[in-house]
């Protein structure tokens, strides 16, 4: 088996989510399969379309279907029916950063590009929503810059818990009041700054290591970790994919 080619384990439940998906194409099921296989291996090798190999279709063809999956939202919807279903008890919340390539910025027209400048250069910020194993429930796309506290109301919102662990960069009496709010508790250990602590539950805060791992699983696809995509639509069917193919695995 080539190794990019994804199990039939792991296309079985893929493909059983995207039979459910309507306004795509699905009749030929070895040719779905042999697209999504083409864009897993963008994925995960991070090559340029036109350097994919030729048994996987025509460059062309597969990039003009990714990106039209991108704007209608398939992906998402990929990735949003293997979301856990489990009840919530304890969610966690994080961000992390990366880099992009100097030609991902200038989309076309009115593209929205969520790209960011600091230190490194051009970056983008992928902010996450988990459960207590560690399982993506939501995320959304920013400029590298961007604070993480003043997103994570976004992701909370809808979603009904009973404890939030966070770390310090989510200390903010916004946040804290917020879930006082909504009777949730907070498992933050306070900023340095604070002037009088907040003491939060140690052993919980322990277990905030599983989305730390989230992001190293996130990170071993290439076209994550380096994004190329000019518009932040594009990007995000990457994310999207590969969340769905980590759920895969984190939820046999």
């Amino acid at each position: 088996m080539p190794r990019h080619r994804l199990r039939d384990a792991v296309w079985a439940l893929l493909h059983a989510k995207l039979v459910a998906i309507p306004a795509i194409w699905k009749r030929d099921v070895e040719r779905l399969r042999q697209f999504i296989e083409a864009v897993v291996h963008v994925l995960r090798t991070g090559v340029a379309w036109e350097d994919l190999p030729e048994r996987l279709g025509k460059p062309n063809s597969l990039y003009r279907r990714f990106r039209r999956w991108s704007q209608q939202g398939i992906w998402d919807a990929l990735f949003e029916s293997g979301i856990p279903e489990d009840e919530l008890e304890t969610v966690m919340v994080d961000a992390t950063i990366t880099k992009a390539q100097r030609f991902a910025s200038g989309a076309r027209g009115s593209g929205e590009e969520d790209l960011g400048r600091s230190r490194g250069g051009l970056t983008t910020k992928i902010h996450v929503l988990v459960d207590r194993r560690g399982r993506p429930l939501c995320y959304l796309l920013t400029p590298g810059q961007a604070a993480d506290c003043r997103h994570a109301q976004a992701l909370l919102e809808g979603v009904a818990f009973a404890w939030l662990i966070g770390d310090r960069a989510y200390d903010t009496d916004a946040i804290r009041t917020w879930c006082s709010e909504h009777g949730i508790e907070v498992v933050i250990p306070s900023k340095r700054n604070r002037k009088v602590p907040i003491p939060h539950d140690r052993v919980r805060y322990r277990t905030r290591h599983r989305i730390e791992n989230l992001f190293c699983r996130i990170k071993d696809y290439t076209r994550i970790v380096l994004r190329k995509d000019k518009t932040s639509r594009s990007y995000a069917g990457f994310v999207s994919l590969a969340f769905a193919l980590i759920n895969v695995q984190l939820c046999p």
